[in-house]
């Protein structure tokens, strides 16, 4: 590849001569085109120039005013062409060599790295115009004093399935250079998506800041994701400006106003100090009614005594007379009749002497009366009442109608026959009657 530019290099330096500015060798005639060259011009490559014309470059005329081809100072033109073209020659390989090394070096050279971005610059994904959000940016109050809390807030709508993520820079939201500082107090994240008249979805970032000098406050655009589903897409905010003014207004050499003529605030202070000292009186009588309160709950109260017991004859004569007013006999209920009667005389049998009735059979009853008889009442009649319910309960006996009437008589000669003296029953009638 060198030697092929070698050639096109001596080509292009073979060029021919213009007819006008061929030069004219010394004592030969204007008409002769020819200028004869020894072998020693011959290099590789080369043609002879006694054959080809065309190698001889353009030579100047001949210095002093002299006319071409009067013969004078021909030979040292011709001498000086000579040398020129013997160097060109030689120069040519070296020329071309060089030029290839400088190519491949720059070939070889890695290509300058792009321009870096500045820190913190928004860089924006391409989404088409449907699929963009808007983004719109409020600030309030919109033209804040020194010291005011600036809400800040960035309203996105979107399409009903995209979903927008932002979450505001900290390092473009505080700027120490201008006093823009976060405020203590920041307002309630809002992360619910509302859906506006359009069809399209509405959230909102709201960030508070507290600027502590006047003068422009410039928040740099951020960075937002927008999932659309298919794809993961960066979106910039719109850049924030807003004018912060100063406490003392549009004046540029503020004065202090004149002192205000003092005020009686005493009378607001004896106000104050009654309500304070009426609310403390107020606590502490609710206080001491809660502990009060508290006290009577724990302690003991006093029991009434019972009422004395009734006299078991009391008792035996009501339930009888239930019986006896009672329609059980008329609603065919002769067994119920039957229970109901050994039920009030076995309860008047161990209420007098003390024992459970109910729970113990005929036998046992007998055999407990037999040791603590009553006055009055055979042992016998007892038996006999007693037995004579048990086989209507139990063995599916059917009085008759005279029977039932007289077991019902035969309980009623038993209660009366044990019933207590005057004295006791006056004393039962007091202590428990109704």
């Amino acid at each position: 590849m060198k030697t092929m530019r070698t050639e096109g290099r001596l080509a292009r330096a073979r060029a021919p001569f213009p007819a006008a500015a061929r030069p004219t060798p010394a004592g030969r005639g204007q008409g002769s085109g020819d200028c004869e060259v020894g072998d020693g011009l011959k290099g590789p490559g080369a043609t002879s120039p006694s054959t080809n014309p065309s190698v001889l470059p353009a030579l100047p005329p001949p210095r002093g005013g002299r006319a071409r081809g009067s013969g004078e100072g021909g030979p040292r033109a011709q001498r000086l062409a000579t040398e020129a073209i013997l160097a060109a020659l030689l120069l040519a390989p070296s020329l071309a060599l060089a030029q290839d090394a400088s190519v491949a070096t720059d070939a070889s050279r890695p290509a300058a790295p792009a321009p870096a971005r500045a820190a913190g610059e928004c860089v924006a994904d391409p989404l088409p115009a449907d699929h963009a959000p808007a983004i719109e940016v409020t600030v309030n109050p919109p033209n804040p004093q020194v010291g005011d809390r600036v809400r800040v807030t960035w309203t996105f709508r979107y399409r009903t399935h995209d979903r927008v993520e932002f979450e505001p820079d900290a390092v473009a939201l505080q700027q120490p250079s201008i006093e823009l500082e976060y405020a203590r107090e920041q307002p309630e994240r809002d992360r619910s998506v509302h859906g506006e008249r359009d069809g399209r979805l509405r959230s909102e970032v709201t960030v508070a800041l507290q600027p502590f000098r006047s003068g422009d406050v410039v928040i740099r655009p951020m960075n937002a994701r927008v999932n659309t589903g298919d794809e993961i897409a960066r979106v910039c905010t719109p850049e924030v400006r807003f004018r912060v003014r100063s406490v003392f207004g549009n004046t540029s050499h503020p004065q202090a106003r004149d002192i205000t003529r003092p005020e009686d605030v005493r009378r607001d202070a004896l106000t104050l100090r009654q309500v304070a000292l009426g609310l403390d009186a107020l606590f502490v009588a609710v206080v001491a009614a809660l502990s009060v309160a508290a006290w009577l709950r724990r302690r003991p109260k006093v029991v009434p005594p019972p009422p004395p017991p009734r006299h078991p004859y009391f008792i035996a004569r009501e339930a009888l007379e239930v019986l006896s007013r009672g329609d059980l006999l008329a609603r065919g209920l002769t067994k119920d009749y039957y229970d109901a009667v050994s039920d009030v005389v076995r309860r008047y049998l161990g209420g007098v002497r003390g024992f459970d009735a109910i729970e113990m059979t005929t036998d046992e009853i007998l055999a407990h009366l037999r040791k603590h008889p009553l006055a009055g009442v055979t042992q016998v009649e007892v038996e006999n009442l007693l037995r004579e319910c048990d086989l209507v309960k139990f063995a599916r006996y059917v009085p008759a109608h005279e029977d039932s009437d007289a077991i019902l008589a035969s309980a009623v000669s038993l209660v009366e026959r044990g019933r207590p003296t005057m004295a006791t029953a006056q004393e039962a009638s007091r202590g428990g009657a109704p």
